[in-house]
C-alpha cells in the first residue's frame, strides 16, 4: 500500500511532485497514426475523399471525447470491413478508424501536456505490467513469425526497391509472410489504446467503461439488423430448412472462421443483462426487442460452440445476480410476468428454428462425428510444433496456416491466388487448384461483387496462360459471402497448354436469368467467380471482362494493375488451414507457452476486476462477466486471434474491466493531464 494515506485508501499526490509525460513522445505517436491512417484513407479503393472527411470527424471527436474512445470502436466494429468491395486485406477500414482514434486521444494528450493541464489519476501496477508484458510477447511472436516465412534484412531490402512491396502487401494471403503482420495487429490496436484508458481521471472510468458497453450494445443492433437483412434477401426470414449460417459483414469469413460466432458470444449477454435490469415500460419493451433479436442472430449461425457459450454466460450472470445480489431497482408482479412472458418467447423462438425439418437437426446429428474431426485437427496442429523446445515461443505469429497447409496430410488450401508483377511491369494473378486433393477444387475461388442483371446471359472474355491442360469455371451468382443461390456458369477445357498470354478467349455463360421473384430478392449481391477445377494446376490471369446481356463491361481492375483491388479469394470448404478452431490451442501452437500465458494472466486479472466489481454491486460487472465467461466457453472450439477485429473487441473488453474499481494496494497514484 502506498504510505501517506488511509486503509484502503491512496494518498492525493501534488502535480508538481510527479514529473509529467514527454510531449513530443505522445504527439509523435498522434501524428504517426494521423499519417498513416489518412495516407492509407487515400487510397481507398472506393470513396477515399468521403474516408478521409470521416476520418478528420472521428479524430476531433477522440480528441474532444476521450472517454468515448471505447464507445466509437466498439459500436462501429461490426460494419467497418468492406473486403468484398475493396479487396483489401492485410489493413481494413476497421484499422483505419482505430488509427483515427488514436490520432485524436494522443493528439489531446500531447496539447494537455504542452498547456501544463494535469491531475491526479491512478493506474494499477498489475495492468501496466501485463499490458508491456503483452506488447513483448506480441512483437517477439511477430519476429519469430517473420523469421519462419523466410524474412530476413535482404528480402526487405529486396521488397522496398521492387516499388510495389505495399501493393503486395496489402494484397497478399494467409501463406505469406505479411499474415505475420496482419494477426499482431490487434495485440498494437490494444497495447496503445490502454495508455488513454489508464489517464481518465477516476471519475470518467466507470462512466467510459459504461460507454464501451454500450457501444458493444449498438453494434450488436447493427448485427441483429444485418442478420435479418441478409436472410431476408437470400433465404428468408423465417426459413430454417436451408444450411445456410449468416455472416452479416464479418468478410472475415471469406477462409471460414467463426467471426460472428465471436462477436455475438461477446455481444449477447449484454441483451439478456439489459432486460434483467432495464427499468419496466418502454425501455424495458426495447432491451426484449434486443433479447429477441440477438437469439435470432444466434440461432441463425448454426453454431452448436455459440448456443453453448451464449446458455454458458447468461447462466452465469444468472448466477452471479444471485451470488452478488445484482437486482433492478423496480421489481413486482408486473416485472415477472413481463420476464415469463419474453422467456416462453425465446423458448418458442428457439424450439420453431432447432424443432422439425431444420438444417439444425442435421448439425446436430452430426455431432459426435464432427467433434472427433475436430480432436483430430487439434492433433495435427499441435503436431507442427517440432521440436519441443519450439513451445516456449512457439511457431510465431500467423504462421499456423502456411504451416498446416504445407506439412499436414491432406490440410492443404483448396486453392491460391497470388498478385504479381511481371518482368514487363504488368501484373497478373497466379490462380491455383488445390495441391493434390481433386475433392475440394470447387471450394475455392477468386470473386468480385457486381450488380446483376435482370435478364439474359453473361459472357466472360480472358487472357490467361496456362503451362499444361487443365479446367476451371467461371460463374455469376446470387452469393452474400459464402453460398450460391442461382448462378449462370460455365466450365471451360481447354485441351493443351494455352502459350499465348494476348489472345482474349471469351465464353458465354450458361443458365438462368436472375429475375427477382420477391422485392427483397431484387436487391441480392452478385458474385463473379474464377475457380480452377484441377488439382496441381494453375493458370496465370492477365485480364478478365465480364460483359452483362447488354455488352456492358462490369468488372473493375480487369487487369489486375493495382494488385487484387476490388477482387476477394473465396473459400466455400476446407477451412481447417487457416483455422485451429480452439482459442487456447491456437494461443499456445502460435505464441508459445510464454505468448499463452501471458494471455492467461490478463483474461485471469480481468476476471479478478469483474469479481471486485460484483462485490461492489456494480451493474456493469454483470454483463462483463457475461461476455468474459461466454467467450471463454466458446473458445473451447473457436479460435480468434487469427481475426484482427475480432480480437480487438476481446482485448478491448479485458481492457475495459480494469475501469471497473480501483485496487488500491495494486495501484500507484501519478499525474497526469485532464
Amino acid at each position: 500500500m502506498a504510505d501517506g494515506g488511509a486503509p484502503g485508501e491512496l494518498p492525493e499526490v501534488p502535480a508538481a511532485a510527479v514529473r509529467p509525460g514527454h510531449a513530443a513522445g505522445v504527439l509523435s505517436i498522434a501524428w504517426c497514426a494521423a499519417a498513416t491512417g489518412l495516407g492509407l484513407a487515400a487510397q481507398h479503393p472506393l470513396a477515399p475523399w468521403v474516408l478521409i472527411c470521416g476520418l478528420c470527424l472521428v479524430m476531433a471527436w477522440a480528441a474532444w471525447r476521450p472517454s468515448t474512445i471505447g464507445f466509437v470502436l466498439a459500436a462501429a466494429l461490426p460494419v467497418a470491413g468492406w473486403a468484398p468491395w475493396t479487396g483489401w486485406w492485410l489493413v481494413d477500414e476497421f484499422d483505419l478508424l482505430v488509427l483515427a482514434v488514436l490520432a485524436g486521444g494522443y493528439g489531446r494528450w500531447g496539447l494537455d501536456i504542452l498547456q501544463r493541464r494535469w491531475v491526479a489519476v491512478r493506474t494499477s501496477r498489475v495492468w501496466d505490467r501485463l499490458v508491456v508484458a503483452l506488447a513483448v510477447s506480441g512483437f517477439v511472436s511477430l519476429v519469430l513469425g517473420l523469421r519462419d516465412a523466410g524474412v530476413g534484412i535482404d528480402t526487405v531490402t529486396a521488397a522496398w526497391s521492387s516499388g510495389d512491396w505495399m501493393t503486395r502487401a496489402q494484397y497478399a494471403d494467409h501463406d505469406s509472410a505479411f499474415n505475420a503482420l496482419r494477426v499482431s495487429k490487434s495485440i498494437l490496436w490494444a497495447v496503445l489504446c490502454y495508455p488513454l484508458m489508464r489517464r481518465l481521471p477516476d471519475a470518467l472510468r466507470l462512466p467510459s467503461a459504461r460507454l464501451t458497453a454500450a457501444g458493444l450494445t449498438m453494434g450488436l443492433c447493427l448485427v441483429i439488423g444485418l442478420v435479418l437483412w441478409e436472410r431476408l434477401r437470400y433465404v428468408g426470414v423465417f426459413s430454417f430448412t436451408e444450411s445456410y449460417r449468416t455472416v452479416a459483414a464479418f468478410w472475415e469469413m471469406h477462409v471460414g472462421g467463426g467471426a460472428i460466432d465471436a462477436y455475438l458470444a461477446m455481444a449477447a449477454p449484454l441483451a439478456f443483462w439489459a432486460v434483467w435490469l432495464s427499468p419496466v415500460g418502454w425501455r424495458w419493451g426495447l432491451a426484449a426487442l434486443l433479447a429477441l433479436g440477438t437469439t435470432y442472430a444466434v440461432l441463425t449461425t448454426y453454431s452448436r460452440g455459440l448456443y453453448g457459450a451464449v446458455l454458458v454466460g447468461t447462466a452465469c450472470m444468472a448466477f452471479m445476480a444471485w451470488r452478488f445480489g445484482i437486482r433492478p431497482r423496480d421489481g413486482g408482479r408486473r416485472r415477472g410476468v413481463a420476464l415469463a412472458a419474453l422467456l416462453i418467447a425465446l423458448l418458442a423462438e428457439s424450439i420453431w428454428v432447432l424443432s422439425g425439418p431444420s438444417a439444425m437437426a442435421g448439425r446436430l446429428a452430426r455431432t459426435e462425428t464432427d467433434l472427433m474431426e475436430r480432436i483430430n485437427h487439434w492433433r495435427d496442429g499441435i503436431a507442427l510444433v517440432q521440436p519441443a523446445s519450439q513451445w516456449w515461443l512457439g511457431l510465431g505469429a500467423g504462421r499456423l496456416p502456411a504451416r498446416y497447409s504445407a506439412q499436414v496430410p491432406g490440410g492443404e488450401f483448396p486453392g491460391r491466388a497470388q498478385w504479381q508483377r511481371r518482368d514487363s511491369g504488368v501484373g497478373q494473378v497466379v490462380l491455383s487448384g488445390p495441391a493434390a486433393r481433386q475433392d475440394i477444387a470447387h471450394d475455392f475461388a477468386l470473386t468480385q461483387k457486381v450488380d446483376l442483371a435482370a435478364q439474359g446471359n453473361y459472357r466472360v472474355r480472358l487472357r490467361y496462360q496456362s503451362d499444361a491442360p487443365l479446367v476451371f469455371l467461371l460463374s455469376v451468382c446470387e452469393r452474400h459471402l459464402l453460398y450460391d443461390v442461382r448462378c449462370q456458369w460455365r466450365h471451360v477445357r481447354p485441351q493443351s497448354a494455352v502459350v499465348d498470354g494476348g489472345l482474349w478467349h471469351e465464353i458465354a455463360l450458361r443458365g438462368p436469368g436472375f429475375k427477382p421473384v420477391g422485392r427483397a430478392m431484387a436487391w441480392r449481391d452478385g458474385m463473379f467467380a474464377v475457380t480452377v477445377l484441377t488439382a496441381g494446376q494453375s493458370m496465370r490471369l492477365h485480364a478478365v471482362e465480364l460483359l452483362d446481356p447488354s455488352g456492358r463491361q462490369v468488372l473493375r481492375n480487369t487487369d489486375f494493375a493495382v494488385g487484387l483491388r476490388h477482387w476477394l479469394p473465396v473459400a466455400q470448404g476446407q477451412f481447417k488451414p487457416w483455422h485451429m478452431d480452439n482459442l487456447y490451442l491456437e494461443a499456445l501452437i502460435e505464441r508459445g507457452a510464454l505468448g499463452a500465458l501471458v494471455l492467461f494472466l490478463l483474461g485471469a486479472w480481468g476476471a479478478r476486476c469483474i469479481l471486485d466489481g460484483l462485490r461492489a454491486r456494480e451493474p456493469l460487472a454483470l454483463a462483463l462477466a457475461g461476455s468474459w465467461m461466454s467467450m471463454a466457453a466458446l473458445g473451447l472450439v473457436i479460435s480468434v486471434m487469427e481475426l484482427p477485429r475480432i480480437a480487438f473487441m476481446l482485448l478491448l473488453i479485458l481492457l475495459t474491466t480494469s475501469q471497473l474499481r480501483r485496487i488500491p494496494q495494486y495501484s500507484r497514484p501519478v499525474t497526469d493531464c485532464n
